[in-house]
């Protein structure tokens, strides 16, 4: 019925200017309504009121994502990622666990950091990874040539490549040169590679070396200790008005759902590690208790609005897509898996007790894991929701929202509990091309025909609805009703399942140049 109901919206919206076709859709909508209203009467109760978001693809309840993943810390030229499925256009900070794969073409060049290691790809090279995780890096050299620095290895890593259908250890610090066509392998184990030192670096004496992307810290910020937060890092030469998570754009990258895209050499550590707070005037990176091997979380952020459909704007033609950054001590609570041992060392070193993350009875989070005060929220960044699912760089696109309408909106943990865009014809080709009157005939027509049967059909299965079973009550993860639902009956608090869809559109990027 709702899709019918936004179907004569619509043609309300675009049709001809003539009275007489206006109020016809009118009557036809108001009509639909009527027959309609009696039988939606007859399901009040809260749980009537929920309605499921059924995943596209299905996330094993008790699956754990990878913890351990790279980053593309250089794209030059023609690069191309693999994902899961189908190749996309690679850009500077996009994550890569086991599975992907990354391929240049006759003049591309990449680097990919894990950690403190890296992966520099010549052009016409290719590289899957079989593996990654903590203390393990298996990785695939299908064609081309590649160079491997190992900065690091301890008791019980393991890095090994396969090439030319055979499996070469790496077993210490040095630069290896391998070349899949011929499968000679070159290595200079003289100490780490030249031109970087991580014990020359602040940032290790505060966060893991283990953490992809900490070497670039101290070239664009500074560290400070502070009683309340412990070490944190400032960023600089940045302006103003900047806050976390707008330089930068949403990508779709399964196994996680919605992903940070960060435009900065030095965005991709704080956008996917620790927690971000406002101090005085400025904003600091909190990495939080330090943690040997921590774990990748695709943006630390809540997002606000209505599951599934998002906040209402003012002045606009539809809604927006809201979220801000969670502060030290507010808990992070994925979308994608209820691994409670997973949750658990997502958020380790960031609570101060991470057992006090547990399921419910049915599955769900307990609604005291979730902060009732989010330190963070009025510095939300909000933009239109095609701008959001399509991938649209963020910064050009946000929208100013009065901050009571902020701290008023409900707040979602983890996802917005939408898809990303589907592949179709953008809306303004249909702006300058309307059909003929008597297209529009047909058309309500059929509309009135369709939506008419509907309705007698949806009255109908309502009259036997008390009769055939009770209300089956959705499982998800709670979420904080506004402050101004607060004093009427409890039918606001909303439990829903995730939305899973085809990654949006790919974009590119460009990052730094290689280090030698």
């Amino acid at each position: 019925m709702i899709e019918g109901w936004l179907d004569l919206l619509e043609l309300l919206r675009i049709a001809p200017r003539g009275r007489a076709l206006q109020f016809l859709l009118i009557s036809v909508l108001f009509t639909i309504l009527a027959l309609t209203a009696p039988a939606q009467e007859e399901a009040t109760a809260p749980e009537a009121l929920i309605q499921p978001i059924v995943p596209a693809v299905a996330v094993p309840a008790s699956a754990a994502p990878p913890g351990r993943v790279g980053r593309l810390s250089l794209v030059s030229g023609n690069v191309r990622v693999r994902a899961s499925t189908e190749w996309l256009d690679a850009e500077l900070n996009f994550p890569l666990a086991a599975g992907a794969s990354v391929r240049t073409g006759a003049h591309g060049r990449a680097e990919i950091e894990i950690g403190p290691e890296t992966i520099e790809l010549a052009p016409e090279s290719e590289i899957e990874f079989v593996k990654l995780e903590d203390r393990a890096i298996q990785v695939t050299a299908v064609r081309g040539r590649i160079g491997f620095a190992l900065r690091r290895f301890g008791d019980g890593d393991s890095v090994e490549v396969d090439v030319s259908r055979e499996r070469v250890e790496l077993r210490a610090p040095g630069r290896y040169d391998i070349d899949a066509g011929t499968g000679a392998v070159a290595v200079s184990t003289e100490g780490a590679p030249s031109g970087f030192d991580d014990t020359r670096l602040a940032g290790p004496n505060f966060i893991s070396p283990h953490m992809t992307g900490f070497a670039e810290f101290d070239a664009a910020g500074s560290w400070e200790s502070t009683g309340e937060f412990g070490a944190m890092w400032v960023p600089t030469g940045l302006p103003a008005d900047w806050a976390p998570y707008r330089d930068g754009h949403w990508r779709w990258i399964e196994p996680w759902g919605w992903t940070w895209i960060d435009n900065h050499p030095w965005g991709f550590a704080p956008s996917h590690y620790g927690r971000w707070a406002f101090v005085g005037e400025h904003w600091a990176w909190v990495p939080g208790d330090f943690a040997s091997d921590p774990v990748y979380v695709p943006a630390v952020v809540a997002f606000l609005g209505t599951a599934g459909v998002g906040l209402s704007v003012a002045d606009t033609t539809g809604p927006a897509i809201g979220w801000f950054p969670l502060a030290p001590g507010e808990v992070y609570w994925p979308s994608y898996t209820r691994d409670l041992d997973y949750v658990r060392k997502l958020n380790r070193g960031n609570i101060a007790d991470v057992w006090v993350i547990q399921l419910d009875a049915n599955g769900d989070p307990p609604l005291e894991v979730f902060d009732e005060h989010f330190a963070n929220r009025r510095f939300a960044g909000v933009v239109p929701r095609p701008v959001f699912v399509s991938g649209g760089a963020v910064a050009p696109a946000l929208l100013s929202l009065p901050e009571a309408r902020l701290e008023n909106a409900p707040v979602l943990m983890g996802s917005p509990q939408i898809g990303p865009a589907a592949h179709r014809v953008a809306v303004a080709a249909s702006e300058t091309a309307r059909p003929s009157h008597s297209a529009w005939v047909n058309r309500i027509a059929a509309l009135v025909a369709r939506n008419m049967s509907r309705a007698r059909a949806f009255q109908a299965s309502f009259g036997h609805l008390h009769a055939r079973e009770p209300v089956t009550r959705l499982r998800g993860a709670h979420l904080r009703a506004p402050a101004y639902a607060q004093s009427v009956r409890p039918r606001h608090t909303i439990l829903l399942r995730v939305a899973h869809a085809a990654p949006p559109p790919a974009r590119g990027g460009v990052g730094k140049g290689f280090r030698h």
